[in-house]
């Protein structure tokens, strides 16, 4: 155990050799290869070590090594699906071509057929095959688009129609076993081994897959071609359909371990980046509506406050404006207004939280709304707290626009009073009040009744505001039919502060 991890750990400084953020463990790849080869010891297990028994093993790890192919082919599929990557849809379909091709001649060997030998040697059409192979991965290399469909369904349609082609040529004797007797079969021999070197050049060329991932493919191409170079050419009299070589068997097995812990990290590597893809976008998402939230708070802001100001320059100029002290009220409230208009555009935001005198910062609202024809009940508390007063004057204000907007003709009334270590701002009116089913989400945003002329901004606004400095606004249920009660919340000054 202390050596297989200590080889782990020394691969892992080899360049290419690991993914950097492994999601495959030396413990993995023995576990698949015990897998694929535990036919060997089901044998054992049967204390019978006969010619026929070991050859059956060998048979069913040939076949479980092309399901792992196919397995391998259906992981980057699936990979393809998430990635849209052309590359990894040609891979997907060239494995799929290659077990489709061999798994119907691993079944027919393990039935015992003559043609089963076909799933562990080179016969004839090998180099067609190859070829083949070839043209996929080279497209693979080129990031050529991915034919519309499934790449798994097409590579397992095309192997499935190349093995059918084979299957009827070796039934014609066309495509016999090489027995490697002869230089013509020798030669069909090496040409097909060159034919998969190209593939595993053009493989190592693929600058879209990570090293580790050719690397490994790269080991499962020339594992195969070895496992069957093993097997080509081996006395296949003792049984109907041969003895695979046990060492064909071990090299077959290695190959697919390369290639299925490749295709299972490359899979989960895709599925990580595609979620923290999907977890940025919804962080942008984030980011996007609360910008645009913010925008809309502004622009809500900025008409309340801007309506105000038009209203009392309405009144200073209509048939030559009030005289006396109600001109010097609408001038005085004018130029506050404007000068909360500038702080808004300029630096909200950026008002420390500080103390206040609650008379100075209700007293300019009060004539605003007075101003425009709110028949309003205030009387002035010397209290002192601790905030930010525009926010405050915003919060106030978007209540006492409501009230007006909601419950026109309506009393209002505020009152103060400290209560422990905050100060409550109680803002009633006698109107129709707040509908029951929309209390529940009356500070959402978004929030309003059908018959609203607003956009259910306000509120939401205002108790944010509150929130930002450690205070609260809460609608107070009455338990009385018609009229609305709403409770700002603010921390007071500690006593002796002016």
């Amino acid at each position: 155990m202390r050596v297989l991890t200590d080889s782990w750990a020394l691969l892992r400084r080899i360049p290419w050799a690991l993914p950097r953020e492994g999601a495959w463990t030396w413990r993995g790849s023995a576990l698949l290869a015990a897998v694929l080869l535990h036919p060997y010891a089901l044998v054992l297990v049967l204390q019978n070590t006969a010619s026929d028994r070991v050859s059956v093993a060998g048979t069913m790890s040939l076949l479980l090594v092309q399901i792992a192919v196919l397995v391998s082919a259906v992981m980057l599929m699936y990979d393809w699906r998430i990635s849209r990557r052309a590359t990894i849809g040609w891979l997907a379909m060239t494995l799929a071509f290659i077990s489709a091709q061999h798994v119907p001649f691993a079944l027919l060997a393990l039935e015992g057929a003559p043609e089963g030998r076909y799933g562990y040697v080179m016969g004839v059409t090998q180099l067609p095959s190859t070829l083949v192979v070839l043209a996929l991965v080279s497209m693979a290399a080129r990031s050529t688009p991915v034919p519309a469909g499934n790449p798994l369904t097409i590579g397992l349609l095309l192997g499935g129609l190349f093995g059918a082609v084979r299957f009827v040529l070796i039934d014609s004797g066309v495509d016999p076993t090489l027995r490697l007797t002869g230089p013509a079969e020798i030669a069909l021999v090496v040409v097909a081994t060159a034919a998969a070197a190209g593939v595993a050049a053009v493989l190592l060329r693929i600058v879209t897959l990570p090293g580790w991932a050719r690397l490994r493919t790269v080991v499962f191409l020339a594992c195969m071609v070895t496992s069957r170079v093993l097997s080509t050419g081996r006395d296949h009299s003792a049984s109907s359909s041969g003895v695979p070589s046990p060492l064909a068997v071990a090299f077959a097995v290695l190959g697919a371990v390369a290639l299925g812990s490749a295709a299972a990290t490359m899979l989960r590597a895709t599925i990580n980046e595609n979620s923290r893809r999907l977890v940025n976008l919804a962080h942008r998402a984030a980011s996007a509506e609360m910008t645009a939230r913010h925008g809309q708070e502004r622009l809500h802001e900025l008409n309340a406050t801007v309506a105000g100001v038009a209203q009392a320059s309405r009144l200073l100029v209509r048939n030559g404006g009030p005289t006396g002290a109600q001109r010097r009220r609408l001038e005085s409230l004018l130029d506050t207004e404007m000068a909360r208009l500038e702080r808004m555009l300029t630096c909200r935001g950026q008002q420390p939280v500080r103390d206040l005198s609650l008379d100075d910062v209700l007293l300019p609202l009060v004539e605003s709304q007075r101003t425009l024809g709110t028949d309003l009940r205030f009387q002035p508390s010397d209290l002192r707290v601790r905030g930010r007063a525009d926010d405050i004057a915003e919060s106030l204000h978007i209540l006492l626009s409501n009230a007006a907007r909601h419950a026109p003709g309506a009393r209002v009334t505020i009152t103060s009073f400290r209560c422990g270590g905050t100060v409550e701002i109680r803002v009633s009116d006698d109107g129709p009040g707040v509908s029951a089913d929309l209390r529940g989400s009356l500070f959402a945003w978004g929030a309003r009744s059908e018959k609203s002329p607003g956009q259910g901004i306000g509120l939401q606004l205002a108790k944010r505001l509150m929130l930002e400095q450690a205070g609260n606004l809460t609608l107070e249920s009455t338990g009385r039919p018609g009229g609305a009660t709403f409770v700002l919340t603010i921390p007071s000054s500690p006593p002796g502060r002016s």
